[in-house]
């Protein structure tokens, strides 16, 4: 009998939380923080009235005690962000738990123009979850999910991907050449650099808040770190085919706030 079969319902669900949780609470800027409600909510570099998720006491304060996260001096409420060892947990769960992603693997490069310049990431170029949900058809003879779905979601990837908020992606920020040919100096700025991944990651916060709770777990699960829909289901505990309806809603909500017309 596996490890898997034989682990206690309690440390199943701990995990699953570990892994809904520390996706952004991983990411640099990320802090988890006290709510007047006593559960512990998870705002954005940008802070906000709202958390972008949130989880009971029992489980954070199991966090705690498992010395995952480290208080943040200097805060008025009680804040936290995750250490060395929460982050390594996390890559751990996540790299058990994502069959799509192992099997699909094809690392390329893409360039980005942004404000800044261009850059060139390393990125996976393999078919997403979203693409193969949108070439697959329903009884219907629909695809699964549209093409405003679909571009709603890889917007999304596309910021996760410019923010530098996956421990796989590297990143080179030499300038590159314009349209006219000419090759442009370097972003030689840590300041201009650090504010480009950081608007990028803001952007991403505001989209996840905007889907609200849950929608933005499933759509960071999908659409960033490319998980297959049946391991999704099976990290957050839901019952089998329920997530591609919540997907489905999600991108819904997620075009809406990108303002994609249908």
């Amino acid at each position: 009998m596996t490890a898997a079969r034989t682990m206690r319902p309690a440390e199943r669900r701990f995990e699953r939380e570990v892994r809904r949780i520390f996706r952004l609470l991983a990411q640099p800027g990320y802090l988890a923080g006290e709510m007047v409600d006593g559960r512990v909510g998870l705002f954005g570099p940008g802070g906000g009235k709202r958390p972008l998720a949130t989880l009971e006491a029992s489980v954070w304060s199991e966090c705690e005690a498992r010395d995952l996260v480290e208080p943040v001096e200097g805060e008025a409420r009680r804040r936290w962000r995750a250490n060395d060892a929460g982050r390594a947990l996390y890559r751990r769960l996540i790299a058990e738990a994502e069959p799509f992603r192992a099997q699909h693997q094809l690392v390329g490069e893409r360039r980005f123009r942004t404000e800044e310049g261009e850059v060139s990431l390393a990125v996976n170029e393999a078919e997403t979850p979203l693409g193969w949900l949108r070439r697959r058809k329903g009884a219907d003879g629909k695809p699964l999910i549209s093409d405003r779905q679909f571009e709603a979601g890889e917007k999304l990837r596309t910021d996760f991907t410019l923010g530098q908020m996956s421990p796989r992606v590297t990143m080179d920020w030499a300038g590159t050449g314009g349209r006219s040919g000419t090759r442009r100096g370097p972003l030689r700025d840590p300041a201009e650099i650090a504010n480009h991944a950081l608007a990028a990651r803001e952007r991403v916060g505001r989209a996840i808040e905007a889907a609200g709770p849950h929608l933005g777990d499933i759509l960071l699960s999908v659409c960033c770190h490319l998980e297959g829909l049946e391991a999704a289901e099976r990290g957050f505990g839901w019952p089998k085919r329920s997530g591609k309806l919540v997907l489905q809603i999600a991108l819904d909500r997620l075009a809406e706030h990108y303002g994609i017309k249908e």
